[in-house]
């Protein structure tokens, strides 16, 4: 088990993408930003550039399950999912 898997909201598979990526620690993590590593994981595999991936990353970064993100912010955060899924640059 690798330090990512700890974290909440991060299983195996997210873990190893999350490596791949170039993300190898939760500091790591909370220094990129839920949105930035989003956009790397993206470069990885692109079925994790859905809304409950970023989600995911965003409560993992806070140390809470992400339905536990208050409801404002899980709507900025879909609201960002989806712009940056129409934008041809990710």
């Amino acid at each position: 088990m690798t330090e990512l898997e700890d974290v909440v909201n991060i299983g195996p598979v997210p873990a190893k993408e999350l490596q791949a990526a170039g993300i190898t620690s939760r500091k790591a993590l909370v220094h990129l930003g839920a949105m930035k590593t989003w956009e790397r994981l993206s470069q990885v595999n692109p079925d994790r550039d859905c809304e409950s991936s970023l989600l995911a990353l965003e409560g993992a970064i806070r140390g809470v399950r992400w339905m536990e993100l208050p409801d404002a912010d899980r709507k900025q955060i879909a609201e960002y999912a989806a712009r940056v899924k129409r934008s041809p640059s990710l």
